[in-house]
């Protein structure tokens, strides 16, 4: 059960993020020319991030595709405290997000691997 809690925080947290970035709400454009990414690869991302969400809640009932968009999820958040870090030098505060995602997202793997 904590399993699934954890799975459906997650695909409403990263969901969210996918929109804002597809919308290209101001804010996120912001700060994605912080990062010094380009703004095609915000959607990429976003895109990303909704197709990752689906699959943690498919991942509901079929454990692989929670633990297929745990590992995806994993990678973005990577790749997230990356940007916040070390291309946008951010404060501490802007990593706490991305790394709540990380930690939840590894939790949902372990969690579904385990699951005997």
């Amino acid at each position: 059960m904590i399993a699934i809690v954890m799975q459906v925080i997650l695909a409403i947290f990263i969901l969210v993020g996918g929109f804002i970035k597809l919308l290209r709400i101001p804010f996120q454009v912001e700060h994605w020319q912080h990062y010094q990414y380009p703004l095609w690869f915000m959607s990429v991302i976003g895109f990303i991030e909704l197709i990752g969400a689906i699959g943690m809640i498919g991942g509901i009932w079929n454990r692989y595709l929670a633990v297929g968009s745990g590992v995806l999820f994993v990678l973005i958040m990577i790749g997230a405290l990356h940007a916040h870090i070390f291309r946008a030098h951010q404060s501490i505060v802007m990593i706490i997000p991305a790394m709540i995602c990380l930690i939840l997202s590894i939790l949902v793997i372990i969690k579904n691997l385990t699951f005997a």
